[in-house]
């Protein structure tokens, strides 16, 4: 029964006991009946509150958005590489004439997702993250299928771009669905969960590639893709809720279940036009990259790991290829020195990330500071140059597989641990436009994931495998290690003196 039944009932009963002069059993009965409305109208309020506060959601509920976000994530990451094992056949059907051209067809897909979070990102705060994230999806869908439908190299270009853009949705919302659905003291470990998308993803990529186009053809790489795309959309039609409480808000708003006071009406949830809203949701993200010294320092580390990695990807089977003489599926399998290496490296960071930040609050007996994400950075920074040295040695000299393959699990570790906490320490300063700064800092991160690998071959060509992973342990040990020590020392004081986050 509504309030607005029971006032009806409420009255008509307080009519008749006016016609029969029943004073008395009036003022009993108003007394119950403003009980039971007051009653019923706190538990509708209360009711409301919580479903438009995803941090006080049901766990299954908070659960279910971050495996779905994990999971839409996934594709993104499993095209980019899973096309690598097939570039020597696209090349052939397709009518590519240089390795650059051939590693092009990988890493435009990756330029694509300095472009997208631009827009995408700071769109979900305004619409919601579902409806981006869904309408995306699709976007993914129907465009990689055009590239298992190109003809020329030139359709393969185009069409791999704008499923990047599609594709790059995910990469910049699902943390900050992660963020909408957890405090502080969980985000690591849900951060980690989450992170299982993103970094089986490019794993798993080539070994799926390499099986497709031996068993099938290339363009079965895209089909098998997309159907997986197709099928998480339609899950997430029914299964993904909306996470971004401005939105949720201003739903229930509109629907007149919530009042205009509420406490999580903020400013930017005012109605805008769409000019305004594209207006902030291209420059936002270029303000924090160029304006904000904190945003500047992740974005580089990000932009540079993020290269290295990209390097790999596309350079990985073809060592085994040339230097070990394995066959073209034989040598997929080596990413699964990644796919381990990123693996405990996620599971290392989850745990670790919170209880660290636990760890200082009652050292120093003060609140969260973003700040106590960043010590697990410092190790991660060690060892990545310990990893780029050991596989690039032991790949110039061909000593046993697993020798370069250790190398590179060392190396994924800490790509996986870095990302981690630089993401969560990104959302945990940039709090409501974290999909901004998350943008912001993936611009300059797929820029790196673009052109890196375009100067890979040049590279190895010139320096061998061990110089040439030498330039890059090197070039980290001057950026990684650095980096993080003076963001957690100058960090309170940038954010303090920071004119965006003041506002």
């Amino acid at each position: 029964m509504t309030t607005t039944d029971i006032e009806q009932q409420q009255q008509q009963q307080e009519q008749q006991l006016l016609d029969n002069n029943d004073f008395e059993t009036i003022t009993a009965k108003g007394a119950v009946f403003i009980e039971d409305v007051t009653s019923e109208t706190f538990q509708a309020e209360e009711r409301v509150r919580i479903a438009v506060n995803p941090h006080l959601w049901p766990r299954s509920k908070k659960w279910t958005a971050v495996a779905l976000a994990s999971l839409y994530t996934f594709i993104a990451p499993i095209s980019s590489s899973m096309v690598a094992p097939a570039l020597p056949y696209l090349a052939k059907d397709l009518g590519f004439t240089s390795k650059t051209e051939i590693l092009m067809s990988l890493s435009i897909f990756v330029l694509a997702f300095a472009f997208g979070p631009l827009f995408l990102g700071p769109l979900s705060e305004v619409y919601g993250r579902k409806p981006i994230l869904q309408a995306s999806l699709w976007f993914f869908v129907i465009f990689n299928t055009a590239c298992g439908l190109s003809t020329t190299k030139d359709q393969l270009l185009v069409f791999r771009f704008l499923a990047g853009i599609g594709g790059s949705a995910p990469i910049a919302l699902a943390g900050s669905v992660v963020s909408d659905c957890f405090d502080r003291t969980e985000m690591g470990a849900a951060m980690s969960y989450y992170a299982l998308g993103v970094i089986l993803g490019p794993a798993l990529g080539p070994i799926i590639g390499g099986i497709m186009t031996q068993s099938v053809s290339w363009h079965w790489v895209f089909y098998t893709v997309s159907i997986v795309g197709g099928i998480l959309a339609i899950i997430g039609t029914f299964l993904l809720p909306e996470t971004f409480a401005v939105v949720l808000v201003q739903r229930a708003q509109a629907r007149g279940v919530l009042s205009e006071s509420h406490e999580l009406k903020a400013a930017h949830s005012q109605k805008r036009s769409v000019f305004l809203i594209l207006k902030d949701a291209v420059i936002r993200p270029f303000i924090l990259l160029f304006t904000q010294p904190i945003a500047q320092v992740i974005a580089l580390i990000m932009a540079f790991v993020y290269g290295v990695m990209y390097i790999v990807l596309s350079t990985f089977s073809a060592l085994f290829v040339t230097h070990y003489q394995q066959g073209t599926l034989t040598s997929t399998y080596h990413y699964l020195a990644l796919g381990i290496g990123f693996f405990i490296g996620n599971r290392m960071s989850g745990g670790i990330l919170d209880t660290i930040s636990t760890m200082l609050q009652k050292r120093y007996n003060t609140p969260h500071k973003p700040e106590y994400r960043l010590p697990v950075c410092i190790p991660a920074a060690m060892l990545l140059p310990v990893g780029l040295f050991i596989y690039g040695w032991s790949a110039e000299n061909t000593v046993h597989w697993i020798v370069p393959d250790i190398g590179i699990a060392l190396f994924a570790m800490s790509v996986n641990i870095t990302f981690q906490a630089l993401t969560v320490y990104t959302v945990d300063v940039y709090t409501m436009y974290s999909a901004s700064a998350l943008a912001a800092v993936s611009f300059l991160r797929s820029l790196a994931g673009f052109g890196f690998p375009l100067f890979a071959d040049t590279l190895y060509v010139r320096f061998g495998y061990g110089w040439g992973n030498s330039i890059l342990a090197f070039v980290g040990i001057g950026i990684g290690i650095p980096a993080p020590i003076l963001l957690y020392v100058y960090g309170e004081r940038l954010r303090a003196s920071s004119k965006f986050l003041s506002s």
